[in-house]
């Protein structure tokens, strides 16, 4: 198998906008997980540009989840590890359409909703964390591509701390099964659980940072 080689260097720059979304990416790996290991005792549900997905457990709408996946980590890897760029740059505008466009269409076309998270107890409004996050990830998007450009191409090859990383993050995904599946709703494993969640959305980008600087 080859091995994958880097053309872009660790920067902090890439590291701000990979925090942003890994925030956004709990929508989708917090449901992803818990409809795969609570299966019929968990429901969840988005709306997105006017279509509505939802389901309890595994059901046809929980392929989209995986779709979401799938480019969540296209767009991790895309930052240091594709070659060509405009797919990153595509990615990246994806990214925002999926995250902003979305919420921002339905906040345009219904009004401000609230995020309800039952396990946690969190009850935010969606406008309030919208609205300054799309205007400060949209700016970040423009400087990350004008930034790529100017940035010299390296090979770094995929190592060892990289599939260390692997094991850390991805790691607990077996204690969180065994937790989703056995605990009480909203009970101290769940919440335990989505913590584990919440952690590995804000440091998965991490098992894609280059193990060095060129």
């Amino acid at each position: 198998m080859k091995t994958p080689i880097a053309v872009r260097s660790r920067n902090n720059i890439f590291g701000i906008l990979s925090l942003i979304i890994g925030f956004t990416f709990l929508t989708t790996w917090l449901p992803l997980l818990r409809a795969l290991f609570d299966g019929e005792s968990y429901s969840w549900g988005m709306g997105y540009f006017g279509l509505s997905f939802s389901g309890k457990g595994l059901t046809s709408d929980y392929l989209i989840l995986i779709v979401f996946l799938i480019l969540y980590i296209a767009l991790f890897a895309s930052f240091n590890w594709i070659k060509n760029r405009v797919i990153f740059y595509l990615l990246l505008f994806w990214w925002w359409l999926h995250s902003f466009g979305n919420l921002l269409y339905d906040i345009i076309k219904n009004g401000d909703s609230m995020f309800h998270g039952d396990t946690l107890n969190i009850h935010v409004s969606i406008s309030a964390i919208v609205i300054p996050l799309s205007i400060i990830a949209l700016g970040l998007i423009i400087f990350i591509i004008k930034k790529d450009k100017q940035l010299q191409e390296v090979h770094i090859a995929w190592s060892r701390s990289n599939n260390i990383k692997v094991l850390i993050i991805l790691g607990p995904l077996v204690l969180q099964g065994v937790f989703f599946a056995i605990g009480e709703p909203h009970g101290i494993t769940d919440q335990i659980g989505v913590f584990i969640a919440i952690i590995q959305c804000f440091v998965i980008w991490l098992i894609f940072k280059p193990s060095r600087i060129e």
